[in-house]
């Protein structure tokens, strides 16, 4: 699977989950199967904010069971080693992250997930960080935020963006790889293991 990095766009970061937009180039790359990656301008922001979009052969709701089954991030999303959910009610959660980096490394945080549009051929799952008030801030980051955008083009093709906004905050000397890991490096990553599974949902 390749992975194909745009350029740099200096566009406002955006939370609404608006439709998905491609270009010919873009179109054509996600045709042959290539995750396209994009970082996006931060307005201004300490952190950065990164796309990936892709077809999945799955359905929009084989999709949305993938990502939404938060339980179960630990056996597929990238350097995630434990997920606590706090609260789970109707199409809202609450869900605490620990994440496992190399060097023994670890940081967690705590994010507000809801299922906050839905129509008749897409769904969207959007995120913000919350307050985790027993957590040092050397244990944490310092914000994220972002959604999932799930666009069904047929009753076993999606075409799903994953869009986030991280800023690691603090990162101790000799440690900027990490930014690295939290942002450009795992983008590309989630997706691709979120389309494994929700294709392997599909065909069982």
């Amino acid at each position: 699977m390749a992975f194909i990095v745009a350029g740099f766009l200096s566009i406002p970061v955006m939370l609404n989950a608006a439709a998905i937009s491609l270009d010919e180039h873009e179109k054509k790359l996600i045709a042959h199967g290539d995750i396209v990656v994009r970082e996006i301008g931060a307005a201004g922001k300490k952190g950065r904010t990164f796309e990936a979009i892709g077809l999945v052969k799955a359905s929009r709701n084989n999709v949305l069971k993938v990502v939404k089954d938060y339980k179960k991030y630990p056996e597929f999303m990238p350097n995630v080693s434990r997920i606590d959910i706090v609260d789970q009610r109707g199409n809202d959660a609450v869900i605490n992250y620990t994440l496992a980096l190399p060097m023994g490394n670890t940081k967690k945080y705590r994010i507000s997930l809801s299922e906050s549009a839905t129509g008749n051929q897409f769904s969207v799952l959007e995120w913000h960080m919350m307050k985790w008030p027993e957590l040092k801030t050397e244990e944490t980051i310092a914000d994220t935020t972002g959604y999932w955008r799930i666009e069904e083009k047929s009753e076993k093709i999606s075409l799903v963006l994953y869009h986030v906004y991280t800023d690691p905050g603090p990162i101790a000397f000799g440690l900027g790889w990490i930014v690295d890991i939290l942002t450009k490096k795992s983008v590309p990553d989630v997706l691709l293991q979120t389309k494994k599974r929700a294709e392997k949902l599909t065909v069982q």
